[in-house]
C-alpha cells in the first residue's frame, strides 16, 4: 500500500480523547488541498462516553496509582473502544468504513513533562493495534518528533489554527478550553512564524475534579454550582500566585500539576477550614477565567476577536464570566465560522494525520521552542 503519494483528497476520521476523560471524540472529515491551500468538510462527529469503570481506571493510571499491567492493558483495551466508536459513528450515519482513508489519534494523555532531564510524555492507545483492528493505516503518537528536538510537544492545533482560521482583516485569538486551556494568537496577516501559541493553564479539569469530589457529578453543568457560590479570596489570591500563569510562552501544562493534591495543598497552606464545597467551586471557575484572561492580556494581541471551542464554553456560567473579564475583545463561540466547537481537536488530529500522510510538517518551532518544522506522528499500516 502506497502511503507517501502526494494525496490531494482523503476521507480521514481524527479520534480525540482529551484531559477531561469525558469520552472519545471522532470525526470523519473530507480533505483536500490545492497547493498550499487546505479545504475541510466534516461529514460526521459524535462523542461515546467512556463507561465509569473505564474511566476510574484511567484515572488510577494519571494519578500514579495504577501498576504496569493495568496500563499495558488499558493501552490496548483504548484501542478496542476506539475502534468501536468509529465503526460505530459509521453505522449511525450510514457511512461506509471503505470510504475512510486513514485514522488519526490523538490518544490519552497520562502523563506529559517536557521539563523532564529526559523529556518525555505518554498518550495511550495502541497505534498498531488499532491500525490491525479495523484493517486501516492509522497515524498518532504526535508529539514525540517535538519533544526530542527540544520543543514542549504542545499544542499541536496552531497549524490548523492558522490553515483554517488566520484573516486578513483583523487579529484572532484562537482559545481552547478543554480539560487544559490554550490559545493560538494569529496577527491580522500574519505569517505562520509570528503565530505563536501555549497553554494557559487550567480549563475544566479543576472545576471536574472538585465538583466529582464535593457533588459527585462528572462536571457543574452550566456552571450552576459556581453560580451559587462566593470566591474564597485567601485561596484566590493564593491562586494567582501560580508562576506558570505569568511564564513567557513557550509553555504547556496538564493534570501533572493542576490536580486535586494541587488545591488541597494550597488549602492546607492557608488553613482554611470548613470551605462550602459551591464556593471552592466558585473560586476555581473564577481562577479559571483569571489565568486564561491573564495569558490574553500578556501575550496576545490587544485587540483582537477571540474564537472559543472546547467543551468548557457551555459551561454558561464561566462563559459569562469570560466575556466580562474580556471585555475589551469580541468573544464568538466558534460555531458562528462552521467550525464546531466540540469536533474541533477530533478534526485538527484528523488534519495532523491527512499532512502526515503528505510529509507535511505540522509543528510549530516559533510555538513548541523546537529547534525546527518536522513531520509529527508514527504510521501503522494494515495488512
Amino acid at each position: 500500500m502506497k502511503i507517501f503519494e502526494n494525496i490531494n483528497k482523503a476521507v480521514i476520521a481524527g479520534i480525540m480523547t482529551g484531559n477531561s476523560l469525558d469520552g472519545i471524540d471522532v470525526a470523519i472529515v473530507r480533505f483536500s488541498r490545492d497547493n498550499e491551500k487546505f479545504h475541510y468538510n466534516l461529514l460526521a462527529f459524535d462523542t461515546f462516553e467512556y463507561e465509569d469503570s473505564f474511566k476510574i481506571k484511567l484515572k488510577a493510571i494519571i494519578e500514579k496509582k495504577a501498576s504496569i499491567d493495568i496500563i499495558s492493558e488499558v493501552n490496548i483495551e483504548l484501542s478496542h473502544l476506539y475502534a468501536d466508536a468509529l465503526i460505530k459513528l459509521c453505522s449511525n450515519e450510514s457511512i461506509s468504513l471503505d470510504t475512510i482513508y486513514a485514522v488519526g489519534i490523538h490518544g490519552q494523555t497520562v502523563w506529559h513533562d517536557p521539563h523532564s532531564c529526559i523529556p518525555n510524555t505518554l498518550q495511550l492507545g495502541s497505534i498498531s493495534a488499532l491500525s490491525k483492528i479495523i484493517n486501516k493505516i492509522v497515524v498518532g503518537d504526535f508529539r514525540i518528533a517535538d519533544l526530542v528536538l527540544g520543543g514542549e510537544g504542545a499544542p499541536l492545533v496552531p497549524i490548523f489554527d492558522y490553515n483554517f482560521l488566520k484573516s486578513h482583516e483583523e487579529n484572532r485569538i484562537i482559545l481552547n478550553i478543554g480539560g487544559i486551556a490554550n490559545v493560538t494568537n494569529i496577527p491580522q496577516g500574519s505569517s505562520i512564524e509570528e503565530v505563536i501559541a501555549f497553554d494557559t493553564g487550567p480549563g475544566n479539569t479543576l472545576i471536574d475534579c472538585f465538583t466529582k469530589e464535593y457533588f459527585d457529578m462528572d462536571y457543574d453543568k452550566n456552571g450552576d454550582i459556581a453560580s451559587f457560590g462566593e470566591i474564597i479570596q485567601p485561596l484566590f489570591d493564593k491562586l494567582k500566585e501560580d508562576t506558570f500563569i505569568k511564564k513567557v510562552p513557550p509553555k504547556s501544562t496538564g493534570k501533572e500539576k493542576y490536580n486535586k493534591e494541587y488545591i488541597m495543598n494550597l488549602i492546607n497552606e492557608l488553613n482554611l477550614n470548613k470551605l462550602k464545597p459551591d464556593n471552592i467551586i466558585r473560586t476555581l471557575t473564577e481562577f479559571t477565567v483569571w489565568s486564561i484572561a491573564e495569558n490574553i492580556r500578556l501575550f496576545c494581541s490587544n485587540s483582537a476577536k477571540i474564537i472559543a471551542s472546547g467543551g468548557g464554553i457551555h459551561n454558561n456560567f464561566l462563559w459569562k464570566r469570560l466575556r466580562n473579564v474580556l471585555n475589551q475583545y469580541e468573544l464568538i463561540k466558534s460555531n458562528a465560522y462552521g467550525l464546531n466547537p466540540d469536533a474541533k481537536e477530533a478534526i485538527c488530529f484528523a488534519f495532523l494525520a491527512f499532512s502526515t500522510l503528505n510529509k507535511i510538517p505540522t509543528n510549530l518551532p516559533n510555538v513548541t521552542g523546537a529547534k525546527k518544522k518536522t513531520v509529527l506522528g508514527v504510521i501503522s499500516i494494515p495488512d
